[in-house]
């Protein structure tokens, strides 16, 4: 009797030992043949234009100044005509921000059309490698964007113009007192 059971449990556990092989090699198959990061697939050409200060935006970077810097209304609505500053705001980068939450702000505060544009064009662009060396830069692709750095940028510049800015024109800080992500 006991010869019985033992030449039914070798055939349940060659059975046994199939299944896993087979369902290994199908999950294997299956799950490392696709790329970790899905490729982008190109947005419409319009979505990269510039969207200007007139675009529909949740809110404007004057109410940001507002809120958190306390200016007037008055004085953040001209403050960027002011000589010397070109109509552009400073955009500060530390080493807590995040690229989903870069990307939207800027779609949030009227700076792009739309983020998903923006992650395109920060794939696809030359990067100078300006983050080499630095601390936790933020990482698109195989391109990387220098964090404790602050960028120029405007509503008039195109997706892939402020995508050319963080990638390749941070002005660096050693020290940030205040935490603001937008500065006039």
């Amino acid at each position: 009797m006991n010869k019985n059971i033992v030449s039914l449990k070798h055939p349940f556990l060659i059975v046994l030992s199939l299944v896993i092989v087979a369902l290994a090699a199908i999950f294997i198959t299956r799950f490392t043949a696709k790329p970790l990061t899905p490729a982008l697939s190109k947005p419409a050409d319009e979505l990269f234009l510039a969207p200007g200060r007139g675009w529909d935006s949740e809110k404007k970077v004057e109410a940001y100044f507002i809120n958190n810097l306390h200016m007037t209304p008055e004085e953040a609505n001209s403050i960027r005509s002011k000589p010397g500053v070109d109509g552009k705001i400073m955009l500060r980068i530390r080493e807590r921000t995040t690229l989903e939450a870069l990307l939207s702000n800027l779609e949030y505060y009227g700076f792009v059309r739309d983020k998903e544009a923006l992650r395109y064009a920060l794939e696809h662009s030359a990067d100078n490698d300006t983050a080499q060396g630095k601390a936790s830069p933020l990482v698109i692709g195989n391109n990387t964007i220098a964090t404790w750095a602050y960028y120029r940028i405007s509503e008039d510049m195109t997706a892939w113009e402020i995508a050319d800015e963080l990638l390749n024109h941070p002005t660096h800080f050693s020290f940030d007192q205040y935490n603001y992500t937008f500065m006039p």
